[in-house]
């Protein structure tokens, strides 16, 4: 079963309540230090952090602010209606943030946001503990179904098409990588109801 976008429960596990948000004295690369946790990036972020992980601190019921524990918080799966409420937080300037040769934030929150649940979004978050502070996305998972007749060979050898699978996935969402994948899978994630699709990743 496909999970649905919900706001987390902030007495969840992995969950922390500020009294108030990091000093904004200090510029970090996308704005002041802590901006990430003024815009509510991290409750958004954590119905899709793995479990496993204790990421994000624990909140009281009365939690409003929401930081995370370590520097580096990764996320999979992240959805439609998350990527939707992440575009209208984030500053500009983060959007164009970008994994490497990756496309753009703004460009895969955008193709996630408007996919309805064929486009899933993974990678991590970078807190305020840092003056890199961001979210960037390193890969991307496409269900479309008349996608799945690509073959792709991890080798790459004859006969591979994960060239024209890269290319077409980039012209319906409008991608603008500086390079394709670095890997191509078919992949079955749990977070996507176990459901047949792509898995686009760069390094």
């Amino acid at each position: 079963m496909t999970p649905r976008h919900m706001s987390p429960d902030p007495t969840s596990p992995g969950l922390a309540s500020l009294g108030s948000a990091p000093s904004s004295g200090a510029q970090g690369l996308y704005g002041p230090r802590g901006w990430t946790v003024r815009a509510g990036v991290w409750m958004l972020l954590a119905p899709w952090v793995p479990s496993a992980r204790s990421s994000l601190h624990r909140a009281p019921a009365a939690a409003s602010t929401v930081a995370p524990a370590e520097d580096y918080v990764p996320f999979r799966g992240l959805d439609t209606a998350t990527a939707r409420e992440l575009l209208s937080v984030l500053p500009g300037r983060a959007l164009s943030d970008r994994q490497n040769r990756a496309p753009s934030l703004g460009a895969l929150l955008a193709a996630c946001a408007s996919a309805d649940g064929s486009v899933r979004l993974s990678g991590y978050g970078i807190g305020p503990q840092r003056e890199d502070e961001r979210l960037s996305v390193e890969a991307v998972w496409v269900g479309d179904t008349d996608l799945a007749e690509y073959k792709v060979d991890e080798r790459h050898g004859p006969g591979c098409q994960c060239d024209s699978l890269w290319q077409a996935v980039a012209r319906r969402y409008r991608l603008d990588a500086q390079d394709g994948p670095d890997e191509v899978l078919r992949t079955r994630p749990e977070w996507a109801g176990g459901a047949q699709g792509w898995r686009l990743w760069w390094d």
